[in-house]
């Protein structure tokens, strides 16, 4: 824990260090960012072990908190009543069920080891949920949806995302590598529970743009039906630019350019790396094999809601819901009536 602290520690020196004139930036950014890239989306090991996972484990209040900045006090005790109410429930559901938690494995196209979690708590129903965490996550933040889907007749696999948790990899996909990761999994669960089989895939935040780019594949497997992203960003460079600049995620608030410039080129020579900018589920959307959910949160800092509206108007058909009162990753907070309302209602349509 001492060395993951000073790890952040000196990240945050770094960055502060980019509080310079810009004639002096391009300096300082070239010297920083072999230090930032590995420690951003280079792996990411040390993701906690609350057994309920990051939302509605013992600091999920904090989490709460800090993912929806600028609430009302009414709204902010509204969010911390039903995520307290719903880790209760979840907690007694979990420690209910017969069988435990089953390890298991997939590769990816360019044979990275991908880790997944499944609760089989469904026998014999075809219907699988293949869940995505997002960044510096875990794959217990599937816990937050995973009672709700497993009474509607859903089997659960959550997966550690590649660079993430058990899963191999060098780099954060940042929803380009995983995209191909996502159909990997789908193969797997169409192998285990055969050709009949109904999937959706759910992901949040980084998890639901690998959804999004993962529902564009034109060898997604039919057996998925239909995908649910819950605060996912259009275009992961556009959202790096605001995280940096408006220092979102806890970090200080510094210049975007050109430091994710020099990171970006060093991650394209980089052994396993990728181009940042092929992140963009805005693209891969308007081409989806299937039926798309979009959720997000009014006040999300992080990814702001016009990215949300950005989705919806790309391609036709895709179903948008926007959540007053919640920001990044928490409407299923905000609003658990209307949210799983929303929810239950789409995947029962379409899987």
């Amino acid at each position: 824990m001492g060395e993951r602290s000073g790890e952040k520690n000196g990240l945050l020196d770094w960055l502060r260090s980019l509080r310079l004139p810009s004639a002096a930036r391009g300096v300082a950014a070239a010297a920083l960012a072999p230090k930032i890239l590995p420690a951003v989306l280079g792996p990411q090991r040390d993701l906690g072990s609350e057994e309920l996972g990051p939302y509605l484990g013992g600091g999920g209040d904090a989490r709460v908190r800090d993912m929806s900045p600028g609430l009302t006090a009414h709204e902010g005790e509204v969010i911390e009543w039903d995520r307290a109410e719903e880790a209760d429930r979840t907690w007694r559901w979990l420690h209910a069920l017969p069988s435990g938690v089953e390890d298991v494995w997939a590769s990816s196209d360019d044979g990275t080891r991908l880790a997944g979690h499944v609760l089989a708590c469904r026998p014999g129903s075809p219907r699988w949920l293949v869940f995505a965490h997002g960044y510096h996550d875990n794959w217990r933040a599937g816990l937050t949806y995973a009672r709700r889907y497993a009474e509607a007749g859903f089997n659960l696999l959550f997966c550690d995302l590649r660079a993430h948790g058990a899963s191999g990899g060098d780099w954060v996909g940042c929803g380009w590598l995983d995209r191909r990761d996502l159909v990997a999994w789908a193969r797997w669960v169409a192998d285990r529970a055969g050709e009949g089989a109904r999937v959706v895939l759910m992901g949040i935040s980084m998890g639901a743009a690998s959804c999004l780019m993962a529902s564009g594949e034109k060898d997604l497997p039919p057996q998925v039906r239909a995908c649910v992203a819950d605060s996912g960003y259009s275009d992961f460079w556009r959202t790096a630019e605001n995280v940096v600049s408006t220092g979102s995620l806890g970090t200080p608030p510094v210049a975007a350019h050109p430091l994710l410039d020099v990171a970006r080129r060093r991650l394209m020579r980089a052994r396993g790396g990728y181009d940042l900018r092929l992140a963009r589920p805005v693209g891969a959307i308007a081409y989806a094999r299937v039926p798309v959910l979009l959720l997000h949160g009014e006040g999300d800092r992080v990814v702001p809601v016009e990215m949300a509206h950005e989705l919806a108007g790309a391609g036709t058909g895709h179903e948008l819901h926007i959540f007053p009162g919640a920001g990044h990753c928490c409407a299923v907070f905000a609003d658990p009536a209307r949210y799983w309302d929303a929810v239950l209602g789409f995947v029962g349509r379409w899987a």
